[in-house]
């Protein structure tokens, strides 16, 4: 499929976490909407390779490496997407760590690693983006947070408390900078076949077990997050704002 502008043409998008997984679905899908797409990542490298996978099919797109953990890398990374693209209109905060253990067993350390990525780093982005939403009239700003949230689902404690900071953070995000007709909402994927879910040691149990939870019985896949995150990044969406919704073939219905 050749990209041949929609929706969002003339937008530029920053997908956090750029370099794989869900992000792939959702560059792809906002770049055929129009968007030119900066995939920030950790890893250039796993940057590069979603950037050329959008790029192959005619879009506008970068990878840029970035620690969103920290301020001056953010920062950094927000000044080359607006040279290079020429502004920022779209923030999609997807970036996140998501280590497996009992509560008892986390270290200080990985709290500390946890909560600086999956939950400052949304911060820190959103901050640097501001300026450039405000000066342009109109911004949204897409924020992952996870179904773990509503289940408190086991060994994932320091993951799930972050996702619970999310949900929070975008609702009042959302009352500060509504009145700068900036659009702040959340997402709350279920289980979705990425590298991420290697963590669990028994995949086709894992995979049959996450199928009889879900009302729909096919896995998700990240073409499907990514068609919610354009909508949400549209005008369509411009009269919903501190939500999150959740898609995850009907396992939450909350």
């Amino acid at each position: 499929m050749v990209f041949v502008g929609g929706p969002l043409e003339g937008r530029v998008a920053i997908v956090t976490g750029g370099g794989g997984g869900l992000a792939e679905g959702i560059c792809a899908r906002l770049a055929s909407d129009g968007a030119a797409i900066a995939a920030v990542d950790v890893s250039r490298e796993k940057a590069e390779r979603v950037a050329d996978q959008v790029r192959a099919n005619g879009a506008s797109v970068v990878a840029v490496e970035a620690d969103v953990s920290d301020r001056r890398s953010v920062g950094a990374m927000t000044d080359e997407v607006a040279s290079r693209l020429g502004g920022v209109n779209i923030l999609v905060n997807n970036a996140a760590v998501y280590p497996r253990r009992a509560w008892t067993e986390i270290e200080e350390a990985e709290w500390d690693r946890v909560m600086a990525v999956n939950l400052k780093g949304y911060f820190l982005c959103a901050r640097a983006v501001y300026p450039h939403m405000k000066e342009r009239g109109r911004g949204s700003i897409v924020n992952v947070a996870s179904i773990t949230f509503f289940i408190g689902w086991t060994l994932l404690l320091d993951y799930v408390a972050s996702k619970g900071g999310i949900v929070g953070f975008t609702r009042t995000l959302a009352r500060e900078i509504g009145p700068d007709n900036i659009n702040v909402n959340a997402i709350a994927p279920g289980a979705f076949p990425t590298d991420a879910e290697k963590i669990h040691p028994d995949q086709e149990g894992y995979n049959r077990w996450v199928l009889e939870q879900q009302s729909i019985k096919r896995r998700g896949t990240p073409e499907d997050i990514g068609n919610l995150v354009a909508f949400l990044a549209s005008d369509s969406s411009s009269f919903i704002t501190g939500q999150t919704i959740g898609i995850d073939g009907g396992w939450m219905m909350r």
